[in-house]
């Protein structure tokens, strides 16, 4: 328990009870004394206590409802850390009204935070309304699958249901707390558990009755339950909840937070950049980082606090806030710095750094499934800007999230629903003005989100790797294309394939080729590949000898864009370079004269290379006199053709005779 946690229970309306083992010293808080009638001033004892005490003083360590001699007072052991014992005091209902409504509330909230103390919550219908982690492992049930039953369908043995509706309103007519027994309950696998239960009747702030059963089994039934519940709920390798239990919890904590007038943060920790750590140094320093982290987690929050593992490198944490922003936003400082801290592996990274995004009750939701989305939302803007920061959520920003995560992760129902679809760009050779070849280019239209441009979409895929599954189709439907025009007795002119950096570098990269054009009995002459210099800048030597390789075999190579780069000369005289394609934005703005030297200088430097020119997006006659003039072989632009889709590629095809 935290020391602000036990300074406000101190200080509280509880009366409260702390002993400690050695030296042997009894403390009982102002409020104890006013329930007991004491009227020493001392709120230390260490021998000669009152008799109501005194059993406090030489058996702390009792569990359940313990009779405080000569009074109307119950005792109760909340916890035992080391050698102090905490525990509390309880009015019994025989003597007493019901506590005044206010004290009623702190009651409660004391005993939700008992630890191995299964508490289960009724409304005066007799349905179940709360239900805590220590239920779930005393009878295997989980929150879902309690919420909204009776205790007669979920606890009672059947040969005791016969009278127990009559027996649970007797229970409720009478406010207050109940002496401690023994009884009879039943788990989730219809096995009996014996429990020693205590009922607490209290008024919520409605005025509706609510009963509490306090619920503690003997230490071997507890520990069979535990192990069930755990294998159900926990995180194997951290052992701390799983999503399945964190949002059940966090639903809960939601509502004793809204009847106590209290917002709730949740925040979501990301660590930065873990799966190059899983690639790099294997699975087992990346488990070793995983529990590391959950540690230092541990180690910065309070015991009273949510956490959970929700899945891969993503941890959750919740909390009420008493204050403003600022006291999540130290929080989620200290976890940075902690996590942040040299690692202790003997192989693996020195350091990590970790991102947060934080959602905030009741302003980004009050219920658990939209609180936890709108941090995951938050903990994506987080990484969005670089990693090591902090995100609140925000709804805009939110929206353009979901739209880059929708398509990142809609590319293979796409597929499959088929709405991507192939168009063809033809090129032509200025001297003759032939078709001569054809750039093949991707178009998606979703079901949902209307057109996508390429731009947009091929972007994410990088980022979310998915660019092998796209080349991959693109290129297949290029061969079929291809195929089918052979087959027809029709001559395909060489139609350029996009591949990105993934494919390009890929170390089966010769395998697939030589097995798709095997597939398709496509000739090697009859395609090319277009590339960019942003394509290669990563894993040049890969890129390099897989190029090679394609060179030997007819394929065309083709570097698109060329000039808008930083080292595109350089790439020219390391890599194997057939086409040079020269960018659109030089051509568009050729009445500037930079921009025409430029486009001289390039067709200059290609032709003494032995590389071909293809000038891309020509629009005017003007434009295809100066290319002409100055040397370039092909063009490609609206001036002579639209992009074409399949059928209409066809068509131009056989009319040109190609």
């Amino acid at each position: 328990m935290s020391q602000d946690a036990l300074d406000t229970i101190v200080d509280g309306p509880v009366g409260i009870w702390i002993f400690q083992t050695s030296p042997a010293c009894l403390f009982v808080n102002e409020n104890a004394k006013r329930l007991l009638h004491l009227d020493q001033e001392a709120n230390f004892y260490t021998d000669n206590p009152p008799n109501c005490l005194r059993h406090l003083l030489t058996h702390p360590e009792k569990t359940g409802l313990q009779e405080c001699p000569e009074s109307d007072i119950l005792s109760y052991l909340v916890s035992q850390q080391t050698s102090i014992y905490l525990g509390l005091f309880l009015r019994s209902q025989q003597n007493t009204d019901s506590l005044p409504q206010s004290k009623d509330r702190e009651l409660l909230k004391l005993i939700l935070q008992v630890p191995h103390l299964a508490v289960q919550g009724y409304d005066q219908a007799g349905k179940l309304i709360y239900w805590n982690e220590s239920s779930c492992e005393l009878y295997g049930y989980s929150v879902s699958q309690a919420i909204g039953k009776s205790m007669e369908e979920l606890l009672i043995p059947q040969h005791y249901r016969g009278n127990f509706s009559t027996v649970f309103q007797r229970w409720i007519a009478n406010t207050g707390v109940s002496p401690s027994r023994n009884c009879i309950r039943m788990n989730r696998l219809g096995q009996q558990i014996r429990v020693q239960t205590t009922q607490i009747v209290l008024a919520n702030v409605q005025g509706d009755i609510e009963l509490y059963c306090l619920d503690h089994s003997d230490d071997n039934t507890r520990l069979q339950q535990q192990k069930l519940h755990k294998l159900e709920y926990y995180d194997q390798l951290t052992q701390l909840p799983n999503r399945q239990l964190m949002q059940a919890l966090l639903q809960q904590s939601l509502k004793i937070g809204q009847q106590m007038n209290l917002r709730t943060a949740v925040m979501f920790i990301g660590i930065d950049k873990f799966k190059l750590v899983n690639s790099e140094f294997g699975h087992e320093v990346g488990d070793l980082i995983l529990k590391q982290v959950a540690d230092r987690i541990l180690t910065i929050t309070s015991s009273q606090d949510l956490k959970s593992r929700f899945g891969g490198d993503v941890y959750v944490l919740s909390f009420n806030l008493s204050k403003d922003n600022e006291q999540s936003s130290a929080i989620a400082r200290r976890l940075l710095a902690a996590i942040s801290k040299e690692l202790r592996l003997k192989k693996g990274p020195e350091r990590i750094s970790a991102s947060i995004g934080i959602a905030l009750s009741p302003e980004d939701g009050q219920d658990a499934s939209t609180l936890l989305q709108h941090g995951d939302a938050a903990l994506s803007q987080a990484k969005t800007s670089g990693g090591g920061c902090i995100a609140y959520y925000d709804s805009e920003l939110s929206r353009s999230n979901h739209r880059v995560h929708f398509i990142a992760n809609d590319l293979e129902r796409a597929l499959q629903a088929g709405e991507l679809h192939l168009i063809f760009h033809p090129q032509f050779r200025l001297d003759s003005v032939e078709l001569c070849g054809g750039e093949s280019l991707i178009r998606w239209r979703h079901e949902q989100l209307g057109d996508i441009s390429p731009a947009e979409f091929i972007p994410i895929l990088e980022k979310q790797k998915g660019m092998l599954v796209l080349d991959f189709w693109v290129t297949t439907q290029v061969l079929k294309t291809i195929q089918r025009y052979l087959d027809s007795g029709v001559k395909s002119p060489r139609i350029f394939v996009n591949l990105s950096a993934d494919t390009i570098n890929h170390r089966s990269f010769q395998q697939n080729v030589q097995r798709t054009m095997a597939k398709y009995q496509v000739p090697y002459h009859a395609v090319g590949i277009e590339l960019t210099e942003h394509t290669l800048i990563h894993n040049e030597p890969q890129a390099v000898t897989n190029l090679q390789w394609c060179q030997k075999q007819g394929i065309k190579i083709a570097l698109d864009d060329f000039g808008t780069g930083f080292s595109s000369l350089s790439y020219l005289a390391k890599l194997p370079i057939d086409i040079i394609k020269i960018d659109r934005s030089f051509i568009s703005s050729i009445e500037k004269k930079h921009n025409r030297e430029l486009v001289k200088t390039i067709i200059a430097i290609a032709r003494s290379l032995s590389m071909e020119v293809i000038c891309e997006g020509v629009q005017t006659r003007r434009q295809e006199v100066f290319l002409r003039k100055h040397g370039c072989e092909m063009v490609q632009g609206h001036y002579y053709s639209r992009a074409l889709d399949s059928e209409q590629w066809l068509d131009l095809i056989e009319k040109s005779g190609a």
